[in-house]
């Protein structure tokens, strides 16, 4: 056995005792620790600083941040995890519209152990909201109230500055995924992985026969059903010289299986040529299979979102259109004009209503959050929201 104990602010330790030959099951972990429950998150006022979109920040939200992770909970409030910087931050909204100032202290900070994988920044990929004892028994159940939730943080973590300094890393940037539990969703306890840095995978010389050969990054988790999750990630194929989607699979979400390649670039002349990364899978209500935003990387290195979707989430990957469903502005004043990307899709009451989150980068190389949205049957084509009007 392998033990990994972790401290969470204000609270006792967190301590998980895991055997080689699988990790506890999801059922046992998804009990609350044995310790006081902080007060659960509560939607603060929206900053002052938000003002309604001009015509130069069409679908603007949030500025200096990237990489975000919304979440819609019963009770109406929305949760916004992103990166600033190296860190992981919070904000609320009552409407998914207007956020607040983030909520201290700061959910997730790089490590401080010299020998683990995320030493130097950390960037958000998933939160699973789910309970402890009343643990969803297929993904069609609603998540409970936050006050009896669990929060499951699938991050990026990277020892190389590089992941903090730019909007799109370098395909070169070392990074792994990692995960961290909270009872509250502001104080985390990181998870030991099987990797020996404490990440979820290994890449490189630790798996050789993968086509991972740089990281495992940006991991998106869908619970499928009990004892099956799913974990799509992104990697550099050296073979072809560019950006896939893989995925995992799991039984308790902290020991993962690579079950290969989920989607890879397109042919020649395509909006995602060059490869296709940052893969947000959902379930989609209305017609029942899987459907996925994702990065597409252009021939000249131009970055937009694409769309595709899935019967079983894992084989049959099939891009929805030619065309990306969203692209960089054409306005050179506008937030978002050298590139959008690490989408996060969110489907509203009605079963053809969507939300995209995505992470925009203006000409100054400055990172932002903008929603985007669309309405209607078929599949969905996005335009970008318009506080004026909404």
């Amino acid at each position: 056995f392998r033990r990994t104990s972790k401290s969470l602010p204000g609270s006792a330790a967190v301590t998980l005792a895991l055997s080689p030959g699988g990790a506890m099951l999801l059922a046992n972990l998804l009990q609350p620790p044995r310790c006081p429950l902080a007060s659960p998150i509560r939607c603060q006022a929206p900053a002052q600083h938000h003002q309604p979109a001009a015509s130069s920040s069409r679908g603007l939200l949030l500025r200096g941040a990237g990489s975000p992770v919304v979440k819609r909970l019963p009770a109406g409030d929305w949760l916004l995890w992103y990166h600033s910087g190296a860190r992981v931050a919070l904000a609320t909204s009552p409407d998914g519209l207007r956020w607040s100032a983030p909520v201290a202290p700061d959910p997730l900070l790089p490590s401080t152990d010299w020998w683990v994988f995320d030493t130097a920044a950390v960037r958000p990929g998933d939160v699973l909201v789910i309970s402890g004892p009343d643990a969803p028994s297929s993904p069609s159940r609603r998540p409970p109230p936050s006050s009896s939730a669990v929060y499951w943080l699938y991050y990026t973590g990277s020892n190389d500055a590089r992941l903090a300094a730019s909007p799109f890393p370098a395909a070169d940037v070392a990074a792994l995924p990692g995960l961290a539990i909270s009872q509250d969703g502001r104080h985390w306890a990181r998870i030991e992985g099987a990797h020996h840095t404490g990440a979820l995978l290994g890449v490189g010389e630790d798996h050789p026969q993968g086509w991972e050969k740089r990281c495992a990054a940006a991991p998106k988790v869908v619970m499928h059903a009990d004892g099956d999750l799913r974990m799509y990630y992104h990697s550099f194929d050296e073979m072809s010289q560019r950006h896939a989607v893989g995925v995992a699979r799991s039984r308790d979400g902290i020991r993962w299986e690579r079950v290969g390649k989920a989607l890879e670039g397109g042919g020649p002349g395509s909006f995602d040529e060059g490869g296709v990364r940052q893969g947000h899978v959902v379930r989609d209500r209305a017609a029942g299979r899987y459907m996925m935003a994702y990065e597409g990387l252009d021939g000249n290195g131009g970055v937009s979102i694409g769309l595709a979707v899935s019967e079983d989430g894992l084989r049959g990957w099939r891009r929805c259109s030619e065309s990306p469903a969203l692209c960089s502005s054409e306005d050179d004043d506008e937030w978002d004009v050298a590139g959008v990307g690490a989408p996060c899709l969110v489907q509203m009451d009605g079963p053809y209503d969507w939300r995209l989150y995505y992470m925009g980068v203006g000409k100054d190389g400055e990172a932002a959050i903008g929603m985007a949205y669309s309405e209607g049957q078929g599949l969905p084509r996005f335009n970008r929201c318009d506080a004026l009007l909404m």
